[in-house]
């Protein structure tokens, strides 16, 4: 069905069922922060990054958690009908996260988990 889309995108650890498919061999992804090793063992052909709330990489899209998810979905907004749509949308729903502004803003994930 993706090859249809104009973009699939996949929200936590549903960059497995994209990753599994070959879709995303060839680019960047991310998935929840708790499974970035699994992932990258598993998807060797996968560009993990590590660190964002989520990554576009031209029709595919992936997020990190469930958050990261509506950043995402806010960034696709913006993508389609410029910043100041997205804006009055996020206003509208509410939406107080500026993660859509800077997926970067995970920064703290990048580094492995604390025992």
């Amino acid at each position: 069905a993706s090859a249809g889309t104009d973009v699939t995108m996949s929200v936590c650890v549903g960059a497995f069922t994209l990753a599994k498919t070959g879709l995303l061999d060839g680019k960047s992804a991310t998935t929840h922060h708790s499974a970035y090793k699994r992932f990258a063992d598993q998807f060797p052909k996968v560009r993990l990054v590590r660190g964002v709330r989520f990554v576009d990489d031209g029709n595919l899209a992936t997020a990190g958690g469930l958050t990261c998810g509506s950043d995402l979905a806010m960034h696709i907004v913006e993508r389609y009908f410029g910043r100041k749509l997205a804006e009055d949308t996020a206003y509208y729903l509410e939406y107080q996260s500026a993660g859509w502004k800077d997926p970067g803003s995970n920064v703290i994930y990048a580094r492995p988990a604390k025992s």
